[in-house]
């Protein structure tokens, strides 16, 4: 999808909901594309690198457990204005999951559920563009939080670091055959950028990490000529 598309899909929501009373959250997220010039260099947009950690890898029936964020701006990495809270998922959560994460059931007994945590995010996330790897995963389950907050899915830009990585790093698949698609895993982009002792499977490690992979994916785009924003959607927008 083009930024041009998704503004008249964003114009098309604002009509549909224009008389609707919406909490001032719900209506700055409705702003998030305008401010958005595909001519200007990607450098000079705000970008949140986010990560969710979940009882499992269903979309239709498990939970968040586990969300962080860091901002990067102008390239750089804000370490000091990060997101990283635990969620109490409203269920049980696997033995095989608690082996990735390492997170308890105890540790989230006392955690708020989503949607109070969520509603925090969205405000400290403002209209900056998101980032994420595999990024179709966890904007799901944003979404269902949103949907049922708002009625509306997240407006703001998502930028994937899979797709990133198929269109800056790999070489080119003109024939789409995606037979290096498994050489875009988190740990594989890590190792490549020299990364690999990185903590990770935790929500902050592996948000971090993503914010330094797409750090330097993105400084490759530059030497090339070609780090505009329309490049980096052309790229890598979540469609």
């Amino acid at each position: 999808m083009s930024l041009a598309k998704a503004k008249l899909l964003n114009k098309a929501l604002r009509l549909k909901l224009r008389n609707r009373d919406l909490p001032d959250l719900a209506r700055v997220n409705l702003t998030a594309l305008d401010h958005l010039d595909p001519s200007r260099p990607a450098r000079d947009y705000s970008f949140v690198v986010m990560d969710l950690e979940t009882t499992g890898l269903s979309i239709e029936t498990d939970r968040v457990i586990s969300v962080a964020a860091v901002r990067m701006q102008k390239g750089q990495i804000l370490l000091g204005d990060n997101f990283t809270e635990l969620i109490n998922p409203g269920r049980d959560i696997p033995a095989e999951s608690i082996k990735i994460h390492g997170i308890k059931p105890d540790q989230v007994a006392g955690a708020r559920h989503a949607s109070a945590v969520f509603q925090d995010f969205l405000a400290w996330l403002g209209r900056d563009i998101v980032v994420a790897h595999y990024a179709e995963f966890d904007l799901h389950f944003t979404n269902f939080t949103m949907q049922r907050l708002y009625q509306f899915k997240l407006q703001n830009l998502v930028i994937d670091l899979v797709r990133m990585c198929q269109g800056v790093v790999l070489p080119s698949d003109p024939y789409g055959i995606n037979r290096n698609r498994h050489r875009c895993g988190l740990d594989d982009l890590a190792e490549r950028f020299g990364l690999s002792g990185a903590e990770r499977h935790t929500a902050a490690g592996d948000a971090l990490v993503s914010a330094l992979i797409f750090q330097r994916m993105l400084a490759q785009m530059e030497q090339k000529g070609r780090a505009r924003l329309k490049d980096l959607i052309r790229v890598a927008m979540l469609p």
